[in-house]
């Protein structure tokens, strides 16, 4: 009985926090469950990015190194992040919404804290919201992208430096080090993401050493905090190395992403940067991420009005100098997809301190009468606020017409079936970035150009086409962007020489219809 008195007080102590967690996490998942693609509610998770992460995940589990017997542009930590994704479930995606899952939580839970900074409001009531927000925009594209990933990440960075500012103390060398490991994993896992902490670090350097006048808090900061992020790099120059292919990784990761994807042509310095600040504008004004921007746009109004006795002037610089920064970083190469402006969603959080700043009269005025009526009553209301946000979220979001299809309307799924009654099951993905066909059949490809990528599409469709020639596998699948008659794919260049169409079907991906079609080899 004294263990259950002890329990029973510890949480009726922590009652507020853990109530924060759970409503957190019921901001983050609810909506995310209804608009992601990973989500167990949709049969699969049909964009070629994820299924890409996947399969290189998969493949260094199996003993393929990336690089070199596997053919992918991104940085290791994302093949990590995809092989732990595959020991949660083999032929779904699963442990990829689990990812989803915490950096949502983590966006929440770190908004939650920030806009906390500067108001005693009630603040949960703007979180669905802002949940909402992002995953049914368009730069959430399908779920599970990178950008995604990172806006916990992001969050918690704004956050620790705000603080930072706000207490006008030493930071924790728990918070460096956190921050450091953060920002070597988004250098190795895709590099254009480090546009935020590079302003990070130098403004919370600034305060040291010209506010605070502390070099030797300066130098123990960048110490641990650069020292945290280095260490990052050392797990993979040990795989690499005992591989035999640290030069193939720095190559295919560092230089050929640099020069090789980035479109640079003979723009000045200050030309690029325009580009890039007029792309990141263009994606915050896609009407399709107004349900995000719009909060961006209204938070950093309302932000860098702010009178400097709430907010200082040096707070305005680092979040308007992070934001600037993360755009040019992401959008320096002129290379631009749907996704690459979603982390700047994470600046919405400022949107929500703006609603609870002009809304906190009526909503602390509603909590009380609430909390004094019933606490039961009080969580109805939760649950309105967190339900509405959830169907605005399933009426905008690109992503739903999937959920009420069933499996075996899914060419990946029908194509499987027909795969599997082979002795022979070996498939290439052909002319097109990944399919999920591999995640599907829990394959790892036998091949180093598994499939066409956006870098150097001609050279790798050249390589599989010798793998055709060859005959090295014995099933191909390809993909066309329109819909194609049978006729047509009786008559594909190179394939239908070697190969016989056995199947195909027409599905619907990104608001069109495209052709799957899939081929067995001659005998």
């Amino acid at each position: 009985m004294g263990g259950y008195h002890l329990v029973m007080k510890y949480l009726q102590s922590n009652y507020k926090r853990y109530s924060v967690y759970l409503f957190c996490f019921l901001a983050a998942s609810v909506p995310l469950m209804i608009c992601s693609k990973s989500s167990p509610l949709y049969p699969f998770n049909d964009w070629p990015d994820v299924n890409m992460f996947f399969t290189m995940g998969k493949g260094m589990l199996k003993g393929r190194v990336p690089f070199v017997d596997l053919q992918e542009q991104k940085g290791p930590y994302v093949y990590a992040a995809g092989g732990i994704a595959y020991l949660i479930s083999h032929t779904g995606f699963e442990g990829y919404f689990l990812f989803e899952l915490a950096s949502m939580f983590c966006f929440a839970l770190y908004s939650f804290k920030t806009i906390r900074l500067y108001t005693g409001k009630p603040v949960l009531w703007v979180l669905p919201v802002l949940c909402a927000g992002i995953v049914s925009a368009k730069s959430f594209v399908h779920g599970g992208s990178l950008e995604e990933l990172s806006l916990g990440i992001f969050a918690y960075a704004i956050y620790s430096l705000l603080l930072f500012y706000k207490e006008d103390k030493p930071m924790s060398a728990a918070t460096l080090a956190l921050n450091g490991m953060w920002a070597g994993i988004l250098f190795w896992s895709k590099f254009t993401l480090l546009g935020l902490y590079m302003v990070w670090v130098v403004m919370f350097a600034f305060h040291i050493a010209i506010r605070r006048k502390d070099m030797r808090e300066l130098l123990r900061s960048l110490g641990i905090f650069l020292g945290a992020m280095m260490a990052m790099a050392i797990p993979w120059f040990v795989y690499f190395g005992l591989n035999g292919a640290i030069g193939d990784w720095l190559k295919a990761y560092l230089w050929d992403n640099i020069f090789g994807y980035a479109e640079w042509g003979n723009s000045s310095a200050w030309e690029k940067v325009w580009v890039a600040v007029s792309n990141m504008l263009h994606s915050l004004k896609d009407k399709e991420n107004r349900t995000y921007s719009a909060l961006v746009a209204v938070g950093g109004l309302f932000y860098v009005c702010c009178p400097k006795r709430y907010v200082s002037r040096e707070e305005k610089f680092a979040v308007g100098f992070m934001g600037l920064a993360m755009g040019i970083g992401i959008f320096i190469g002129e290379t631009k997809h749907d996704y690459y402006g979603l982390p700047l969603a994470v600046f919405s959080m400022f949107g929500g301190l703006g609603l609870v700043i002009c809304f906190g009269k009526m909503a602390e005025w509603l909590q009380n009468k609430l909390k004094k009526a019933a606490v039961p009553l009080y969580g109805v209301f939760v649950a309105i606020i967190i339900s509405v946000c959830t169907y605005a979220g399933f009426r905008v979001s690109s992503n739903t017409y999937l959920l009420f299809v069933e499996k075996d309307q899914m060419p990946q799924f029908r194509f499987a079936d027909i795969i599997k009654r082979s002795a022979d099951q070996s498939v290439l993905n052909y002319g097109f970035l990944d399919g999920g066909f591999y995640t599907v059949l829990d394959q790892v490809p036998s091949e180093r150009a598994f499939c066409i990528l956006n870098r150097n599409p001609d050279e790798m469709l050249a390589e599989q086409n010798t793998y055709v020639q060859e005959g090295r596998t014995h099933f191909v699948v390809t993909w066309k962007a329109q819909t194609v008659t049978e006729e047509e794919l009786r008559k594909l260049p190179v394939v239908s020489e070697y190969y016989e169409l056995v199947e195909f079907l027409y599905f619907e991906f990104e608001g069109d219809l495209r052709t799957y079609a899939l081929y067995e080899r001659k005998e």
